[in-house]
């Protein structure tokens, strides 16, 4: 993934754009640090609220975390 600076993405917006319609993918930096990724949509897995939903009841089926007391418990656990 090409990596583009805050600058030259902010005066170059048009032509990246453009670029991305034809799948390709950029990663913006501030000071060398990634903060953003500009991508295809089609690159992207679209999550709906339900599907989210689902997931995160899967989760909680594979990593249970216990009751509210047993959580309590241990978090008073914690500051002793």
């Amino acid at each position: 993934m090409t990596e583009i600076g805050v600058h030259e993405a902010k005066t170059h917006l048009s032509r990246l754009l453009k670029r991305v319609e034809n799948r390709e993918s950029f990663s913006i930096t501030n000071r060398g640090k990634v903060v953003a990724v500009m991508v295809p949509p089609c690159d992207v897995e679209q999550v709906k609220p339900n599907d989210a939903y689902g997931r995160l009841i899967e989760l909680r089926t594979k990593f249970p975390i216990g009751t509210v007391h047993e959580v309590t418990d241990w978090k008073n656990q914690g500051r002793r």
